[in-house]
């Protein structure tokens, strides 16, 4: 490996460490326990590295929602981040362990991989390291230390890495792998892989004029766009067969797109750096006002915004590689207007044109292909301040520790506490189908379900319960009835799902509930035995069957 490469991997792996701390203090502890979404996050991820390393056939066949087949479908898969979990899971079968190796890995390679395409284009391995930072760790990545998903940031400069390495000299074979890069960043996240695969499409066009090989050029495109949909096709399939089911998004929901779709004010919005609290309190008060603390963080930081300003001048003059200089102007701007939402109206019109984008509910995430332009016309900036090689050698650093005090936040990290006592008990019984109580069932209210998909992962029992985007009407149909356990309707629904052991978290319950249940047990207790009745969750295996 060539030094500057080496001290790009070297340098990414410190800020990672750095700027994501105290997640590597104790990487097996510590994760976003505060959030229902940080739970999902790190279950998601544990399910697919569990399924394979254990049964791979049956991955899309996740723990929820027993006896559904197909339940990890019913929201984004998240294959990538398993995948990448693997190694680290089967070594600790830890499931924090694996979750926090994936960020710590996706962070590393978002730094190296901007750092890779801003030296491609600048040809200064010096004024990539402050905008590859800026990027990596933006205040849009640690505004999501709860969605794995959309941590994987790496997959934006990688395609287009790939796309470059193909127009430089066009071919099937490079086109086949621009199309794999394509397959993989959709697997890593929708958002991304749509919005990349558009960014891919619209770079076709725009460098086609400009193409001596044209035959080669649409070979190479075709192979492109047959091997991404080859590859994908295993997932998106499964999708276009569930997308008419009842209670699936088939259609984009306008108002809810409307508010989750970013204005002038979400490029605006970041965290209270250093730089910002100097500010006198009133105006940063007003400041605060005006920009709100709702919504998405887009804010690119100081040092990109004045680097961007001067790669813009300095971009336009350039004497040659203006085609490519034009092309990022126009993605960032393309990528602007489509973050704006349905008000601004490109993002209807792809939502009416584009297969599956209307699953898509937040514009603003496009955002990230913007921030990405920054990075790109940041780097154009230093490599034209530096005009001397020695000079960037001592400006890069210093403005690479700008950024980093600018952006730098701590994570909120929580230690994850003791796994009770029962659901051990499970891990060493009998596959079978499992419920816990209390069962939320309140409209609005699933996502509690996601405790009990949290500490799941220490057994990987079949759970009737479940979260997702999609919910099946016959689990909200239970869900009522089956908290009046243990009484006849709650065993006959047991009965119908195949539920051998119940599980009952006393955390979930106020006093007089737990009363009201306890009180309900005495008719019931022949047919159950109960396993552990100690600590704060109880677990019964069921015996028999009420007539």
């Amino acid at each position: 490996m060539k030094r500057p490469a080496l001290l790009a991997w070297l340098t990414g792996a410190v800020l990672a460490v750095v700027m994501t701390w105290p997640m590597m203090s104790a990487p097996g502890q510590l994760t976003r326990m505060d959030t229902h979404d940080g739970k999902f996050s790190v279950w998601n991820v544990a399910w697919v590295a569990h399924a394979l390393t254990t049964d791979p056939a049956n991955v899309f066949n996740a723990n929820i929602f027993h006896p559904h087949q197909g339940t990890l479908l019913y929201s984004e898969t998240n294959l990538v981040a398993g995948a990448m979990a693997v190694p680290i899971y089967a070594a600790t079968g830890n499931p924090i362990a694996a979750h926090n190796a994936v960020v710590l890995i996706s962070l590393v390679l978002a730094f190296v991989l901007t750092w890779h395409l801003v030296r491609r284009l600048t040809g200064s391995p010096w004024a990539g390291v402050p905008p590859a930072a800026a990027f990596a760790f933006s205040a849009y990545v640690s505004a999501h230390t709860a969605h794995v998903q959309l941590l994987l940031v790496f997959v934006v400069p990688l395609v287009l890495i790939a796309w470059h390495w193909f127009a430089d000299a066009p071919s099937v074979r490079r086109g086949s792998v621009l199309g794999a890069t394509l397959t993989f960043s959709v697997l890593a996240c929708a958002y991304y892989g749509i919005m990349m695969g558009l960014a891919a499409g619209f770079a076709a066009l725009w460098f086609a004029a400009g193409q001596r090989h044209r035959r080669r050029y649409w070979a190479g495109l075709g192979a492109a766009v047959l091997v991404a949909a080859l590859l994908v096709a295993p997932v998106a399939v499964p999708y276009a067969t569930m997308r008419d089911g009842a209670g699936f998004r088939s259609a984009l929901n306008v108002d809810e797109a409307r508010g989750y779709s970013a204005d002038h004010r979400t490029y605006m919005r970041g965290h209270a750096g250093p730089f910002t609290r100097v500010l006198p309190g009133s105006i940063r008060q007003a400041l605060d006002a005006y920009v709100g603390v709702k919504g998405e963080v887009l804010f690119p930081g100081l040092v990109v915004v004045g680097l961007t300003l001067v790669g813009l001048v300095a971009g336009a003059r350039l004497p040659s590689g203006r085609r490519v200089f034009w092309f990022y102007v126009a993605l960032a701007a393309l990528a602007l207007w489509a973050s704006l939402g349905p008000r601004a109206g490109l993002y209807v019109w792809l939502a009416d044109v584009i297969p599956f984008m209307s699953f898509l509910r937040a514009p603003a995430r496009f955002g990230v292909l913007v921030l990405l332009g920054l990075a790109v016309f940041a780097g154009w900036g230093l490599a034209a301040l530096g005009t001397q090689s020695k000079r960037l050698r001592w400006l890069a650093p210093l403005l690479l520790a700008l950024t980093v005090i600018d952006l730098r936040v701590a994570w909120p990290l929580r230690p994850v506490p003791p796994v009770p006592e029962a659901y051990q008990v499970l891990a060493g019984l009998p596959r079978a189908g499992t419920l816990v109580l209390h069962f939320p069932y309140r409209s609005g209210e699933w996502f509690p379900h996601v405790e009990h998909m949290f500490w799941s992962m220490w057994h990987w029992q079949p759970l009737v319960n479940g979260y997702s985007d999609f919910i099946p009407e016959d689990i909200r149909a239970l869900a009522v009835p089956i908290n009046g356990f243990p009484d006849a309707g709650s065993f006959r629904l047991m009965r119908e799902r195949g539920v051998k052991y119940v599980a009952i978290d006393w955390r979930t319950y106020n006093e007089a509930a737990a009363a009201v249940m306890r009180a309900r047990f005495p008719p019931y207790a022949q047919y159950l035995r109960p396993l552990v009745t100690t600590g704060p969750v109880s677990l019964y295996e069921v015996i028999g069957w009420p007539d």
